[in-house]
């Protein structure tokens, strides 16, 4: 299954975009963002080229996709788990079975 690309807020773009104002390089504000330096590049020029109109789509927070991502975990998690009992149970079902 292919990774989803992530997808980030005019905020987070917007705060992205005010380190470098504040005198932060590039690589420096990709590494606070965690995203990589080409993607900065890109929100650089958007903003000059769309001005006002740059960012209008809908993004998730970075808390979003951390929340999104544990309850993916947990759910992995349980369907293991729900697997390991269907088969103990099956197995306690069988053998009870032999025994009369």
């Amino acid at each position: 299954m292919g990774q989803q690309r992530r997808k980030f807020t005019r905020e987070f773009k917007e705060a992205a975009l005010r380190r470098l104002e504040l005198g932060a390089s590039m690589a420096e504000a990709a590494r606070a963002c965690e995203v990589n330096p080409n993607v900065v590049y890109r929100w650089r020029r958007e903003l000059r080229e769309f001005g006002a109109k740059a960012f209008t789509g809908l993004g998730r927070s970075r808390a979003d996709e951390n929340r999104i991502a544990a309850l993916e975990r947990k759910e992995g998690q349980q369907a293991v788990e729900i697997d390991f009992f269907r088969d103990a149970c099956s197995m306690s079902m069988s053998s009870a079975g032999c025994k009369h």
